[in-house]
């Protein structure tokens, strides 16, 4: 294996450790009453990959008793325009549950070289390829069986986009 391609190894771990430190940082005080998911970043990334500092001995989130029920809900992730350089897409979660959910995020992955730069009725988070739209604090959680439609975003990239590996909670 080249130099390079174990260097860009290296960067997207660290990216990706980047990114699991905002999203902790980003749910800090949420609570499970909230419909918070404790685990935002499911498969496949492995947990061992994050730079967040271990959980304290007293409440340990891999341990059953502390870990929320899964979420259940359906997203999608769509192109709507290109141009030469850029993209727009848009988003929808609905809430196949029985529990309001609060917090939601909708997780895809983008090809190589394509950037997620903005959203709206949310907020966005890239590492390496994976990108995330969370939930804003402020909006009210999604009612059992309710969809958001008003996520959008853009972005950057030299061909128009596919989204794939698409989840939620």
């Amino acid at each position: 294996m080249p130099p390079t391609t174990k260097i860009a190894q290296l960067l997207g771990l660290v990216s990706l450790g980047a990114a699991v430190a905002l999203i902790a940082v980003a749910c800090a005080g949420r609570t499970p009453e909230g419909g918070h998911t404790a685990a935002h970043l499911p498969s496949p990334i492995p947990r061992q990959a994050t730079s967040a500092p271990p959980p304290s001995p007293a409440v340990r989130p891999d341990t059953p008793a502390a870990l929320p029920a899964a979420a259940k809900c359906r997203a999608t992730v769509t192109l709507v325009e290109s141009w030469p350089g850029g993209y727009r897409g848009a988003a929808t979660i609905t809430n196949d549950g029985e529990q309001p959910l609060g917090g939601w995020y909708i997780q895809w992955m983008l090809p190589q070289g394509a950037t997620l730069t903005q959203a709206w009725n949310g907020t966005h988070m890239q590492s390496g390829p994976v990108a995330m739209i969370h939930a804003l604090g402020d909006k009210p959680p999604l009612r059992p069986g309710a969809t958001a439609t008003d996520i959008g975003f853009v972005g950057a990239a030299a061909t128009p986009p596919t989204f794939t590996e698409i989840t939620c909670g």
